[in-house]
């Protein structure tokens, strides 16, 4: 493997630093990719999955810890780089994940040696799974979800990216509260901010083809919500709820 054939993603909002790591990280033949917030890093794994992921804890729009769990999830190597360096600091960044924590300012020749490091470990690890892999899981699996919602994003199975309105994310949240059962409706209208006995029935169906069409045209994928008759609506994929 050359450092040509390694994909970086660098995830830090600090301009200046980010464009002189990426610039280093070139040079040293990585293909880098460079990001100033979650945000823009969950959208760029939609078309690519990186090698190694190099990220901040002090991101803009949530905790760089956070966004490790998203990398590890995938299977990518992840490397925390920051200025915060205590001892629980490090012992946080390894529990949420990190393969290997570095202070800065670090040392380049370090950091390059890491991530040609964990990208050799990764794809040993993706052929020893290619060529003891089972049969692939069945089609009929739900896809799982995670609702972000504090910042009302829905992240999917494969890092899509829904902004949600409010009422979106609260309606997504009581389905999930109730799932795999179904959430009655009276529920559903109030996380809507309905009264429930002065509300029109069709209030909560036009909010969950909203739903529906939101999600599906951002992240190419339908969300399953199934109509119970004469109870409500039932959530047929797994959602992770998240405050954040």
């Amino acid at each position: 493997m050359t450092p040509d054939d390694v994909s970086v993603f660098l995830v830090e909002d600090d301009e200046d630093f980010r464009d002189a790591l990426a610039d280093c990280l070139d040079g040293a033949g990585f293909q880098v990719r460079a990001f100033a917030d979650a945000l823009s890093f969950y959208k760029g794994s939609l078309s690519l999955r990186p090698d190694v992921a190099v990220i901040d804890i002090n991101l803009p729009d949530e905790s760089g810890l956070e966004v490790l769990g998203h990398v590890t999830a995938l299977g990518v190597g992840a490397i925390l780089l920051t200025a915060r360096g205590t001892t629980s600091d490090r012992v946080a960044g390894y529990e949420a994940g990190a393969d290997i924590y570095f202070v800065k300012p670090v040392d380049t020749h370090e950091l390059i040696a890491a991530i040609r490091g964990l990208a050799a470990k990764g794809r040993r690890r993706l052929e020893a799974a290619g060529r003891g892999a089972e049969a692939p899981a069945s089609e009929g699996t739900p896809p799982i979800w995670r609702l972000k919602q504090r910042s009302h994003l829905l992240v999917g199975p494969d890092l899509q990216v829904v902004r949600l309105a409010d009422q979106q994310t609260r309606l997504l949240a009581a389905l999930a509260l109730h799932a795999p059962n179904a959430a009655p409706r009276d529920d559903l209208l109030a996380a809507l901010g309905h009264n429930p006995e002065f509300s029109d029935r069709q209030i909560l169906d036009s909010a969950i083809r909203r739903l529906r069409r939101t999600v599906e045209v951002a992240a190419g994928i339908p969300l399953a919500v199934t109509t119970i008759p004469r109870v409500g609506y039932a959530l047929g994929d797994g959602i992770v709820l998240d405050p954040n």
